[in-house]
């Protein structure tokens, strides 16, 4: 899924393989389809074992790039459409295997933006789950934060993420707005997100007398998404950027979208087309703009 939509407003979550979610969901039929290649990667029709999702290209433009090695992502650079050449980018930190730290950061022609940039702290639990994580927020190339924001994670029994909840706090260590994510999950497909916002007291104690309500609902194919080659708890931490993001942690792919804003804003709908490879994965949507080019492992 492309950043242009993600930026429109800015499920299992487990981590058993914190690396690569190289468990892929093997989906009958296949439609193949010759892709592009790019430096360093492959079209799926080339690679016929185990792979991770190097690019996403819109004509002859990089839309998401994933910088990798030895299938370990490095560094994840999405194209922004504030400008030509804007990014946020993410830097990742390992601890033991598992995503530690996410620091994101928008950079134009290179260089760090005079805006915000967020550095995600993430801890599990004993069973590889994330249960929770920190995000310090600060301006341009500063290092000082201007505000803490802390999200606590809830599974079922199934180990399906059901529920975030984030509370931001000021630098005086004064709570002040919170977010509800709620997630309705089929198989291993989130459908629907559910945000509820608004203020708290000074202790963080939620004032739901007056809320805004916000929703994402996906359908999905039942190909393999290329997204599950990379690390879940990245795109766990990015889709607290940009919530359109929590699709990436499906098994399958975004088919079908709508985007729900509080009254009176219009409820924005969307939709993908794919060309899949022998391996279930896509290559390309139906007019073959959109490239999905990978490395092989």
């Amino acid at each position: 899924m492309i950043m242009l939509l993600s930026l429109l407003l800015s499920c299992d979550n487990t981590t058993a393989d914190p690396i690569n979610q190289n468990n892929v969901n093997p989906a009958t039929g296949s439609n193949g389809s010759t892709g592009s290649t790019g430096s360093n990667g492959s079209n799926g029709s080339t690679i016929t074992g185990p792979r991770i999702l190097h690019k996403i290209m819109a004509g002859s433009d990089v839309n998401e790039e994933y910088v990798t090695t030895a299938g370990v992502l490095e560094k994840a650079i999405i194209k922004e459409a504030s400008g030509p050449n804007s990014y946020l980018v993410g830097y990742v930190t390992y601890t033991s295997g598992k995503v530690s730290k996410v620091k994101f950061i928008h950079e134009v022609n290179g260089a760090p933006a005079n805006t915000l940039w967020y550095e995600f702290n993430i801890t599990y639990d004993g069973g590889g789950k994330i249960n929770s994580s920190v995000c310090y927020t600060g301006m341009g190339t500063s290092t000082a934060f201007n505000q803490t924001i802390e999200y606590a994670y809830t599974y079922d029994g199934a180990g399906k993420m059901t529920k975030i909840v984030e509370k931001r706090k000021l630098t005086n260590n004064v709570y002040s707005h919170f977010t509800n994510y709620d997630f309705i999950n089929s198989g291993n497909n989130i459908t629907k997100v559910s945000l509820v916002q608004g203020t708290t007291s000074n202790s963080g104690v939620p004032d739901m007398s007056s809320t805004m309500s916000s929703s994402y609902d996906f359908s999905y194919d039942t190909k393999t998404n290329p997204y599950t080659t990379l690390p879940k708890a990245y795109f766990v931490v990015h889709s607290l950027i940009h919530p359109f993001y929590f699709g990436n942690l499906s098994a399958n792919n975004v088919s079908s979208f709508s985007i729900n804003y509080p009254s009176p804003a219009p409820t924005v709908p969307g939709g993908y087309t794919y060309m899949y490879d022998s391996q279930n994965y896509p290559v390309s949507d139906q007019t073959q703009t959109t490239k999905y080019i990978y490395k092989a492992l």
